[in-house]
């Protein structure tokens, strides 16, 4: 074969000098001929081979990835060496597999799951061989089934260690059948005809281990049932035979003789329709055989007349009626017949009309039929018949006739044919018998007119596709019992059996497995976890986390020696053969040691290195070896590292991955790297180059690859989820799920894949298929005891290392799951325990600083910043200085896990901690570091008043370590803004930050600006981060203008939507919130508002009567909504508080007050508008703390690029999560909720009560009052919202009841018993507020009904109330000389700053300051040691009522309804069990809640089960089945919603570009000197001359055919009066003579240019600076494209120059002219600027929203809405830019060419 070459240069690849090289498109060139291909647009070249344009990397040719293929083929790379023992297969079979991929294939989709049949019982009908009658069970969907037994296989308790799997056994068993029983089975499944039950396919028990054949059970009535009809019911008499001969037609079509049947045989579904069960039918033919059998065992052969008439008794008396020449092929089959007997008599088709004869005499006639019948057996003389055993059936021809006189006599002389035709079919030659299809047609002529029998296609029995036989006669019939068999041979079991124990090492090996025969053996040593295996020399390697290696003999399996030397975990182990064979090891410090494998073994190792490291870094994972001599490590740090061997020399580092790299293979020259990031990287070891990287995924899905396996081209990896993806010649073949947990290790053998991991299991698999595709069967599994750790597979033997059931973590303190264990976030965790471990050994150090000295570290830190020191060089001091200000100041220590938390925050990473953790805290490390750079921190928070606190309580540790603190808060001026926000660290809430973003882009001077410009943004610590950028990421932030013009319109509007019916004149989608009227509702609407069109262009009325029925149907009140003092305010869905600030938008809330006869507001127009999404990419670096934020992964990783880490909590969560309870009723789930509060208030447990709205909690709170349950209420009532503090700081007290929407579920904590410092400052407010201030708190809130009734009292010790007295008559004495003046806000902030003092001073220095005022009143001092005495007495008596709310079973948390968010629920349930306190929770749901209304949940069918369940709508029902479908309503809206925000983030990333433009150009304008304006003004006037010139110019044509009377009045048209004068007397002959003279000139001078007979620009480029700008103007005209190509190309090019630099000169001068100052002229450019610019992103926001809904319209034409939103967003945003422009250049000329007449371009 000649060499693969270069098409190029046709030089043959050598992979040194000519390297192949991959493009996009797929074909290959070598690296030179790369270089040297032209490139005619940037990074782009023309592919030599297909001539199609891809994509070329600005590095150049060596960053694309090379050909494997071809270098598969060089010598040099695919020379390798096979070793003795390693790289050799041993071939063995490790099942037996008798059948072949067709017989799999065939069978495969015939055999059921194995859970998908569940058994009831054995039926009781029928005969006595019961080991032989069916089963009946029902399938996953109800429905009832009959089981057959068919055959038995395996039991699933033999000794064998492999068990097989499921597919597996019943494979083996369909095989050992013989070859005429599968084809009968193989028919009978096939048959899928009408009138036929249907069979579902072969189903094993694998308890009993029997194989069934699986049917129909129609649950209908039984022909049994009908005994016997009379005379008017013969026409039901004859559809019941039409229907039994249709099936029978059908059967033959299929092949199928019945040859007998029975009564039983024909079933009757609900309709009436009669089937032929066909599992019934087999198992009659059973019974036959059954019968036959008996009589052969105990009577003479042949057989006589006496035993004959024995068969046909039984035979009667069973309700089975066979045709003569079957019973005869049954009798010579038990050799009761001469062998010539009966051979005239053969089975055929016509076999089953007799037995249907009989069938239906037998239903029309009853019980008589039956013993006319026995009678005539009985009665026939034995003696006659001895001769001639065909003789017998004389008794047949006797009855025959018998029968007709019965029949004439029942039917009388109109039903002849009948009578007839059911004589002929008793004939005793089949072939003299009519057909099925006559007396089908017999049948018929009793139901229709005979007219109409010939009008119909009769059935004909059709050639037959398969070989035909009788169900009787078939093997299946004679397998009358079917048990278990016995295995031919024992199957020996382990030696030793169970899994590996604690510190034990599990080795097992295969022999003879083909024969279902394991054998293994345990070798114990290690005393903690095996990691890796290796085998080499005759000997088995182990490493273990116990830091040893331990070698065993392969002969004897026992141990040899243990290396010993590492000081961390060994995670990585190889065996090299050569001269010096050697093991290698790598272990988790970054240690690198070499043993050597030679005798006497040394315990020391020949050499070690070690990789550098620091806290973050994880140390070795990997190890691989090439013959090259190289040594490859994969790290912790996301590298793959080449050592030599020989010397430990570091070669080089090839990177690429993003995470860890977690294992490594070689083969063929190529390294296999796989890492935590998904991917698997293939790299080229002749040179370390980069390959190509298999396994990118889509942007924010990460699983992470554990385990790499190659055999041949065969690549198989291995992922954290459980699932495995094959790759074959680099293309991904096969992507499925193995196990349930994560696969750890895989061994991979030619056909065989071995997998082991956390499920305790290897799994064996299969490959199969061919070079197209592949398949991977499951064979079977070895079970463990432990997790699989590690697997090898070496010359027919497979060597697994366990590990324990738990792992100890680095500090020896905390314990994990195995899920953990398997998880990357225990990984990612545990390296911060480094971290950790860091800040813990600097502890004592900082302990012993003085308060000075630990202010002065802020100031070193900043100094070594400066010196070039990174954040993470100083992050473990700096987190131990925090930790120690908390300490002094708040007196809070950082718990460890805390410490992880604000490790993650710094990271740029989303911290998830449990509620109650200290998340607050956690913050102060991560924006304390990231403060010392000066560049600003945000802290964001949910509201205004988590901002305040936090500020205030944490800010005293920032302000102690000398940074300052800011506070954004509703209602600041402008000036308190920009000094808060200059400060290090700046607490606000999402909303604040945003609008003051968004007011910043709208000011029209600098001094306006609050934010730090032009770096806004530095570093973000978002609170309750999934709230603010899931939950608030459908609501974009907005500021709107006003609009008047349509305010009278809404109440007309809404009184037209009160005539409007639902479902009669409009239909509403909940789901998507949105109404659509009906023809009649347009009628009536139309009529009402009498015009003749709603969408009339000239008088609209259709959008105020669309958000007229969405106010009425969508929004309401009390929900959506509360009025308060004349207003609509909303309620936000999520956080249930007021947003008095907010309002809907396109005028949704002004038809909702026009619903509640409101006075309307104006209706708005968006000025500027953001999504928080966009807001916060802004940030270059963000980070965020929440309680929930796991199920949310993907989203944040998708949208944000942010992983989220959940920090494991300092104490383990003990809160028990009671199943959800369904009701059918809301009323009945009401009730219930009042009996458990009632049963909770009963016990004395605290509850907290969850509800979605206001009208919700309201509700409840009635219905408690009737029943005098004392209780507290929390919504968005002022009433109640005013105490919100109280009610929290309450509600986790003995007997406290609290009713609440989502207030209480983010920003605060429930502490049982109380929370002292909240009662302590309420008993101190009390006392003292009231002397203070005669303003009265205006609460409306009936305290006989709330909470405190029942709450045990604060005892209040001596000192406490003698301090308490003169803290009040201090109070007293100040209120007094200022005649109670103050407000309550300013007594309550004068309380609020006594009680920091109290936190922050000595109480002997307070003392001392009461001692020294007491002439002046010290109402401060005095307060706070008022407020240290009562803490204390609040803090002893909230520990004892804790203990005891503990003892009681902690907080009890009630959820009424399921939100539309896992995460939601989640975040109720949260509020139990705080810091590992006691705590439950349970959600009750009804079916009648919104959610499943807005999601269109088949309620009807749930009510019904819940009601067949319970037989009570209001019971409630705890079953899987109905949680199940809940769960995957509320997931399914999860993903609706998800949609939603990605679409809004989707559209946004348009408007996102647009906006970041204009927003940094008004930046630029602003902030900016005055030269760039004038520069800008410049860049504008050049620009709309460009836009004129080429829009009236041809560069391929002479300028004769240009529009140049046009291009003069554009010109002129925008100059103003400025260019009168000079242009005047310029016309198009002018403009035209002067362009051709140009054409024609050779050379120009372009620093004195002019056009010949045009006037000549002023002379204005006066200076360097202004010539420079006209000199790189006129080359970026010479650069641009705008142009074209063409002859006539430069002519327009110096057009362009020449009316540009004459509209500039003449601007220049007439400035000058008028005599003002350049500030002054800067000002009226600047103004000029920012107004048209504001003016026209006004109007184009206005125009991307409207775009935005109606690019929808779209799809239906099958256009991409997104696509077509892009495009014409693209269009809008230039034309808005190009008429920004022109107006601005139109404005100032006008501004200078009359000032006085142009003022009113700066009235704001």
């Amino acid at each position: 074969m000649e060499p693969p070459e270069c098409p190029v240069c046709l030089q043959s690849y050598d992979g040194e000098c000519t390297v192949p090289r991959v493009l996009s498109c797929g074909h290959t060139a070598c690296e030179e001929c790369l270089k040297n291909l032209p490139k005619k647009f940037p990074n782009t070249i023309r592919c030599p081979a297909c001539t199609v344009l891809v994509k070329f990397p600005p590095q150049g040719p060596s960053a694309l990835p090379k050909n494997i293929d071809l270098l598969r083929l060089f010598p040099s790379v695919s020379r390798i060496t096979l070793e003795p023992g390693k790289n050799l297969k041993k071939p063995i079979e490790f099942v037996t597999r008798s059948w072949s991929d067709d017989f799999y294939t065939t069978w495969k989709d015939r055999i059921l799951l194995h859970d998908a049949v569940s058994v009831e019982n054995v039926e009781s009908e029928g005969s006595d061989f019961g080991s032989s009658r069916r089963l009946c069970g029902w399938l996953k969907d109800d429905s009832r089934v009959s089981l057959l037994r068919v055959a038995s296989f395996l039991n699933d308790d033999c000794d064998s260690l492999l068990k097989y799997s499921y597919v597996q056994r019943m494979m083996s068993c369909l095989w050992e059948m013989r070859e005429e029983e599968r084809d009968e089975l193989d028919t009978i499944i096939s048959v899928k005809q009408r009138g036929i039950s249907k069979v579902f396919g072969l189903w094993g028990d694998l308890k009993n281990g029997v194989l069934y054949l699986v049917g129909e059970k129609l649950t209908g009535y039984s022909c049994e049932e009908f005994d016997y009809l009379d005379e008017d019911e013969t026409s039901c008499f004859a559809v019941i035979g039409m229907q039994i001969c249709e099936a029978l037609l059908n059967l033959h079509k299929e092949g199928v003789i019945t040859g007998c049947l029975s009564v039983s045989c024909v079933k009757f579904d609900e309709f009436g329709n009669a089937y032929v069960d066909l599992i019934e039918l087999l198992e009659i033919g059973r019974i036959v055989y059954g019968i036959i059998s008996d009589e052969s065992s105990s009577c003479s052969k042949p057989v006589g007349a006496l035993e004959m008439g024995m068969i046909l008794n039984r035979l009667v008396k069973e309700g089975i009626f066979m045709s003569s020449e079957v019973l005869f092929e049954l009798l010579k089959e038990q050799n009761m017949l001469k062998l010539n007997a009966s051979s005239k008599y053969l089975v055929s088709y016509s076999s089953d009309v007799w037995p249907v004869c009989f069938l239906l005499l037998k239903l029309l006639l009853g019980k008589r039929f039956s013993e006319e019948l026995i009678e005539n057996v009985n009665g026939v003389d034995a003696k006659e018949c001895e001769e001639q055993i065909e003789d017998l059936l004389v008794l047949y021809t006797g009855f025959t006739e018998k029968l007709s006189s019965i029949l004439e006599s029942k039917l009388g002389g109109k039903f002849k044919s009948i009578i007839e035709i059911i004589r002929q079919s008793c004939c005793l030659d089949s072939q003299a018998r009519p057909v099925l299809t006559d007396l089908w047609k017999c049948y018929r002529e009793l139901v229709m007119n005979r007219r109409l029998i010939y009008m119909i296609g009769l059935h004909k029995t059709k050639s037959q596709k398969r070989k035909e036989f009788c169900v009787v006669l078939g093997e299946l019939c004679h397998l009358v019992v079917v048990g278990s068999r016995e295995l031919e041979e024992e199957v020996p079991g382990m030696e030793n059996s169970g899994g590996a124990e604690e510190g034990k090492f599990d080795i097992d090996f295969v022999e003879r497995l083909s024969e279902g025969k394991i054998k293994s053996k345990d070798l114990r040593g290690h005393q903690d976890s095996v990691t890796s295996l290796a085998v080499g020399g005759g000997f088995l390697f182990s490493s273990s986390i116990d830091k040893n290696i331990h070698i065993w003999s392969l002969k004897e399996f026992s141990h040899v020696h243990t290396f010993k030397g590492h000081q961390e975990r060994v995670m990585a182990l190889i065996y090299i053969e050569g001269a010096e064979s050697v093991c290698v090891s790598g272990d988790s410090g970054g240690g690198i040691f070499v043993w050597s494998t030679s005798f006497p073994l040394e315990e020391q190792p020949l050499r070690k290195w070690y990789e550098p490291k620091d806290w973050r870094y994880t140390g070795i994972h990997a190890l691989a070896y090439s013959e090259d001599g190289y040594v490859y490590s994969g790290s912790g740090d996301n590298t793959i590292k080449a050592w030599s061997l020989q010397d430990g020399s570091l070669v080089c580092t090839m990177t690429g991955h993003k995470s860890v790299v977690s294992t490594l293979v070689v083969l063929n020259g190529v390294l296999y790297s796989g890492s935590w990031d998904g991917t698997v990287r293939l790299w080229s070891l002749s040179d370390h180059s980069f390959l190509t990287v298999l396994g990118e995924e889509t942007q924010g899905i990460v699983r992470s690859i554990l385990s790499l396996a190659v055999d041949g081209q065969t690549l198989v990896a291995a992922y954290q989820n459980g699932d495995i993806q094959i790759w074959r010649d680099d293309t991904l073949m096969k992507s499925m799920k193995i196990q349930s947990g994560a696969i750890l290790s895989i061994a991979v053998n030619g056909k065989w894949l071995f997998t082991g991991g956390w499920d305790k299991t290897v799994s064996v698999e299969e490959f199969s298929g061919d070079e197209i595709s592949l398949d991977c069967t499951h064979v079977g599994s070895i079970p463990g005891s432990s997790v699989i750790t590690s697997l090898l597979y070496w010359e027919g033997k497979l060597f697994a290392g366990f590990a324990d059931k738990t792992i100890k973590g680095n500090l020896g303190r905390l314990k994990r799951n195995l899920q953990d264990v398997t998880s990357m976030n225990y990984w990612v965790v545990r390296d911060y325990y480094r971290l950790v471990e860091s800040v813990n050994s600097l502890e004592p150090h900082i302990q012993s600083l003085s308060d000075e000295q630990l202010k002065a570290k802020t100031a070193e830190f900043r100094e070594r910043l400066a010196r070039g020191e990174s954040l993470a060089d100083m992050q473990a001091e700096a987190f131990a200085v925090v930790r120690e200000a908390a300490k002094r100041t708040i007196g809070m220590r950082h718990f460890d896990v805390q410490i992880i938390g604000g490790g993650v925050l710094h990271d740029g990473s989303i911290a998830e901690m449990k509620t109650g953790e200290g998340k607050t805290l956690v913050s102060t490390l991560a924006a304390y570091l990231n403060a010392l750079t000066g560049e600003g921190v945000h802290v964001v928070t949910v509201n205004d008043y988590l901002a305040q606190r936090d500020a205030e309580w944490m800010g005293r540790v920032h302000r102690f370590l000398g940074l300052s603190v800011g506070l954004i808060q509703r209602g600041m001026k402008a000036e308190e803004r920009k000094f808060n926000y200059s400060c290090d660290i700046t607490y606000t809430n999402n909303s604040e930050l945003g609008f003051d973003y968004l007011r910043d882009n709208l000011t029209s001077n600098s001094e306006q600006l609050v934010m730090r410009w032009p770096k806004p943004f530095h570093f973000a610590i978002v609170d309750e981060v999934d709230s603010v950028l899931i939950d608030e990421g459908r609501n974009p932030l907005l500021i709107s203008g006003e609009a008047n013009e349509n305010a009278a319109r809404y109440p007309v509007a809404a009184k037209v939507a009160e005539l409007l019916v639902k479902d009669i004149h409009y239909k509403v989608e909940l789901k998507e919130n949105s109404v659509e009227l009906t023809e009649e509702g347009i009628s009536l609407a139309e009529m009402a508002l009498d015009t003749g069109d709603l969408w009339d262009e000239n008088d609209p009325w259709a959008r105020f009567v669309m958000n007229a029925l969405k106010a009425k149907e969508f929004y309401k009140r009390d929900v959506q909504y509360i009025v308060r003092n004349g207003k609509a305010l909303i309620i936000n869905e999520l956080t249930g508080r007021v947003e008095e600030k907010r309002r809907w938008s396109e005028g949704v809330h002004q038809a909702v007050e026009a619903k509640e006869g409101l006075e309307i507001q104006a209706d708005s127009i968006v000025v500027a508008q953001i999504t928080y999404q966009s807001l916060f990419k802004l940030y270059p670096k963000l980070s965020g703390m929440t309680g929930t934020a796991k199920t949310e992964e993907k989203e944040f990783l998708k949208m944000f690029q942010i992983p989220v880490i959940e920090v494991p909590t300092n104490l383990s969560n003990i809160r028990i999560d009671l199943p959800i309870q369904a009701f059918a009723t809301a009323r009945g789930k009401w009730e219930y909720v009042r009996r458990e509060v009632e049963d909770m208030f009963g016990q004395g447990r605290p509850v907290l009560v969850g509800t979605t709205s206001v009208e919700n909690s309201e509700y409840l709170s009635a219905l408690l009052k009737e029943w005098g349950i004392p209780h507290n209420v929390l919504n968005a009532r002022p009433k109640y919202a005013a105490r919100e503090a109280d009610f929290i700081a309450q509600a986790g007290r003995k007997y406290a009841i609290t009713i609440s929407t989502n207030m209480a579920g983010r920003g605060t904590d429930i502490i049982l018993g109380g929370n002292p410092k909240m009662l302590a400052r309420e008993i101190i407010e009390d006392s003292i507020l009231s002397y203070l201030t005669s303003e009265v708190l205006a609460d409306d809130v009936d305290d006989s009904e709330l909470s405190q009734k029942v709450l045990s009292k604060i005892k209040v010790g001596p000192s406490s109330l003698a301090l308490l007295a003169r803290a009040s008559l201090m109070a007293k004495y100040v209120g007094k000389s200022e005649s109670k003046s103050w407000t309550r806000k300013k007594a309550k902030s004068v309380v609020t700053e006594s009680l920091e003092k109290s936190q922050t001073m000595d109480p002997m220095e307070l003392q001392n300051l009461v001692n020294e005022q007491s002439e002046m009143y010290p109402l401060g001092p005095a307060i706070a040691l008022a407020y240290l005495s009562v803490l204390q007495d609040c803090e002893a008596h909230c520990l004892h009522e804790g203990s005891e709310v503990k003892r009681l079973g902690g907080l009890h948390v009630i959820g009424t309804s399921l939100h539309e968010s896992r995460r939601i629920d989640n975040q109720l349930r949260g509020r139990a069990g705080r810091q590992g306190d006691p705590g439950s929770t349970r959600f009750m749901v009804s079916l009648q809640d919104e959610m499943f209304q807005k999601f269109n949940f088949d309620t009807e069918w749930a009510v019904r089960l819940i009601s067949k369940i319970t037989n009570d709508e209001d019971l409630p029902i705890e079953g899987d089945t109905i949680v199940k479908q809940l769960l995957a309503l509320q997931i399914n809206a999860e993903k609706y919603f998800f949609g939603i925000r990605k679409s809004l983030v989707e559209f946004d990333e348009v408007l996102e570009v647009q906006r970041k433009h204009v927003y940094d150009l008004r930046q630029l304008l602003l902030t900016g000197d005055n030269e760039s304006c004038s520069q800008h003004i410049f860049q504008y006037m050049q620009a709309v001359v460009d836009e004129i010139v080429v829009g009236n110019s041809d560069p391929q044509k002479h300028p004769r055919y240009w529009s140049l009377a046009k291009l003069l009045k554009e010109f002129m048209a925008i100059s103003g009066n400025l260019l009168d004068e000079s242009f005047s007397g310029i016309t198009e002959g002018t403009m035209l003579q002067s362009l051709e003279n140009l054409h024609e000139t050779s050379s120009i001078d372009m620093e004195d240019f002019y056009l010949p007979h045009l006037p000549k620009p002023p002379n204005a480029f006066r200076g360097i600076r202004r010539k420079n700008s006209s000199l790189r103007r006129w080359l970026d005209i010479c650069s641009d494209d705008l142009t074209g190509s063409g002859r006539y190309r430069t002519s327009i090019n110096l057009l362009r120059k020449f009316l540009g630099d004459y509209l500039i000169a003449s601007y220049l001068n007439v400035v000058q002219e008028s005599g003002f100052d350049d500030g002054y002229v800067k000002e009226i450019e600047r103004a000029v600027l920012l107004k048209t610019l504001d003016c026209f992103w006004r109007d184009h926001l206005v125009n991307m929203n409207k775009l935005s809904s109606a690019v929808n319209v779209r799809s239906f034409a099958h256009r991409n809405p997104l696509e077509e939103y892009k495009i014409d967003g693209c269009r809008f945003f230039i034309s808005m830019l190009s008429a920004t422009r022109r107006l601005t250049i139109e404005s100032i000329l006008q501004y200078w060419s009359s000032p006085m007449e142009s003022q009113e371009l700066f009235v704001s």
